[in-house]
């Protein structure tokens, strides 16, 4: 398949009415130029023609909760798509429901009597919470509530349990079962114990405990594809599902089921006509189970298998996200102390790198995010062409697509926000406050109010000791600090000075080393001492901009020295 002359040559440096170097510099972007122009399958030199359109899938099983780790997929699927889109291609995002696949563990908070549903499809064991009519159906509700929040791109929303039910996969069952043998050749490549003859890629549903882990294919009857099963232990990592015992006879082209792992992901690419989708990194080694899908989709399905990207999981505090740890970040906790844009921000940054989120670390996650606004409005100058063209679009594919409704950068950083929020209540006196230290602007009263709330929030919930702290307003005996004379009287001098006239942050920081000099002290027996006044602690934010913030209060704390 050959690029498109119009808006692809080499002659011509423009897609989308973008700058190409600008394109090729971003992950999604490079991914998109594959995708566009791979004309051949994988696993054989038979041309794959160019589809009407593209399709970029993500998907989360329900297995467990849906936390931000779950979105890393589905926001950098989005990615992909806009990037198919600039490039001037059609394309569309889908986005599934795994909902048939079993209850692997019990999650934290989960009673843990529902050890007896391991192994059941998600989608037929009870809501926990008894809001929803099962397990699956809360999740899945939870994520639709928030995904609207995080990806800007229209998606469409499929369930499994919905399309088998309505027969949708019955076409790919029939051919997968009717090459069972050559798909066990595809596994047996890469496994130690070969899969026995009589291993089918089906697995039935118990009709006795309605598990689906458990039940064993014991034989087949090629007349009419009927297979016989068992149910039986199967072993989890880390838990069992219990068999019944139960011997049956199951239908795959009527009764319910589901297709094996190592065969449904194939024909999801084949009913849906993927191009492109996502996985973690362990997915990338030659035996994992995107290759065998791969191959099982081209040998099998006849359909060339999807451009893959590949990307590190979310850590928490360098712990791996779980819910039976118990260190699990929810969408809707992310939304109460920062933007979607930020995550979108936080995983489109490259793939391969790892991330390990901690929420004491949020402030710097947003002074990058405010360093590409700025490169990408115009405000920053970043004289590396590289950087500067990676930055905006970075920034562009992370915010939405209607540029209208991108937001311009604000001068607030997210710990100076953090700090006026612990000193002032009033609006009216925080608008005052950033006024005097430059971070107001009155067209993005409502941008930085919203940033203000959003880090009263932070502080609240999840900021380290260490940036929490409470101006003192009166001096008694009990909190007054022991000062040298040389301290006090380097306090009274810098009380005096910010009467004295209208500050601004550098100059004022150079005062102070200057009062700090006069008065014989060392910087930070200086800086010591200010702190310990000011909020009975011997560090602080930055003393200077904390100053400034403070205004008179700070004058007013100073001077009862």
């Amino acid at each position: 398949m050959k690029p498109q002359d119009n808006n692809r040559s080499e002659g011509n440096k423009k897609i989308g009415g973008k700058e190409k170097e600008d394109f090729d510099l971003f992950w999604a972007d490079q991914l998109a130029g594959k995708i566009i122009k791979r004309d051949r399958f994988r696993y054989s030199d038979r041309k794959a023609g160019k589809p009407a359109e593209f399709v970029v899938k993500t998907a989360a099983s329900l297995s467990g909760v849906l936390h931000i780790g779950r979105l890393s997929d589905t926001t950098r699927a989005a990615s992909v798509h806009r990037a198919l889109l600039d490039a001037g291609e059609k394309s569309r995002l889908i986005w599934v429901a795994d909902d048939t696949d079993p209850l692997r563990k019990i999650p934290k908070g989960v009673p843990a009597e529902f050890e007896k549903y391991l192994g059941s499809p998600v989608s037929r064991i009870p809501d926990p919470e008894g809001c929803h009519e099962s397990y699956a159906k809360h999740h899945v509700e939870e994520y639709l509530s928030v995904i609207g929040k995080f990806v800007f791109e229209d998606t469409e929303i499929y369930s499994m349990k919905d399309e088998y039910a309505k027969g949708n996969f019955v076409p790919f069952i029939r051919k997968l079962i009717a090459h069972a043998e050559a798909i066990r050749e595809i596994q047996n490549k890469h496994r130690t114990n070969p899969l026995k003859r009589e291993w089918m890629p089906w697995n039935p549903l118990c009709s006795n405990c309605d598990k689906i882990i458990t039940t064993r294919v014991t034989s087949v009857d090629e007349t009419t594809g009927v297979v016989s099963y068992a149910c039986k232990d199967y072993l989890f990592e880390t838990a069992i599902a219990k068999g019944c015992g139960h011997k049956g006879e199951n239908d795959p082209q009527k009764d319910a089921g589901k297709l094996a792992y190592k065969s449904e992901w194939a024909a999801q690419w084949a009913r849906w006509q993927v191009s492109c989708e996502g996985a973690g990194k362990e997915y990338q080694v030659p035996n994992s189970a995107f290759w065998i899908n791969a191959e099982i989709c081209e040998k099998v399905l006849d359909f060339p298998s999807p451009e893959p990207f590949f990307y590190e999981h979310l850590t928490i505090d360098g712990v791996k996200m779980s819910a039976s740890l118990g260190n699990v970040v929810y969408p809707r906790q992310w939304l109460e102390v920062a933007s979607p844009q930020l995550l979108r921000f936080f995983y489109n940054k490259r793939l391969m790198t790892e991330r390990s989120f901690s929420w004491k670390d949020l402030p710097l996650l947003y002074d990058e995010y405010d360093k590409a606004a700025a490169v990408y409005s115009g405000k920053t100058v970043v004289e590396n062409e590289k950087e500067k063209a990676h930055l905006k679009r970075l920034y562009e594919i992370s915010n939405s697509p209607d540029k209208a409704k991108i937001e311009p950068p604000i001068s607030l950083p997210f710990s100076h926000a953090a700090m006026v929020a612990q000193v002032f209540e009033d609006e009216k006196d925080i608008a005052g406050s950033l006024e005097k230290t430059g971070h107001y602007q009155k067209e993005q009263h409502k941008q930085i109010m919203s940033r203000i709330s959003l880090a009263k929030a932070w502080i609240r919930m999840y900021a380290p000791d260490d940036a929490r702290y409470v101006l003192q307003q009166d001096i008694s005996e009990e909190t007054r600090p022991k000062l040298s004379q040389q301290q006090q009287n380097a306090l009274k001098a810098l009380a005096a000075k910010l009467k004295s006239k209208k500050w601004e942050e550098k100059e004022l920081y150079n005062e102070c080393y200057s009062i700090a000099k006069e008065a014989g002290l060392q910087p930070p027996e200086f800086f010591r001492a200010a702190y310990s006044v000011l909020l009975n602690r011997e560090r602080g934010p930055k003393l200077a901009p904390f100053l400034l913030a403070l205004g008179e209060k700070a004058v007013r704390v100073l001077e009862k020295i």
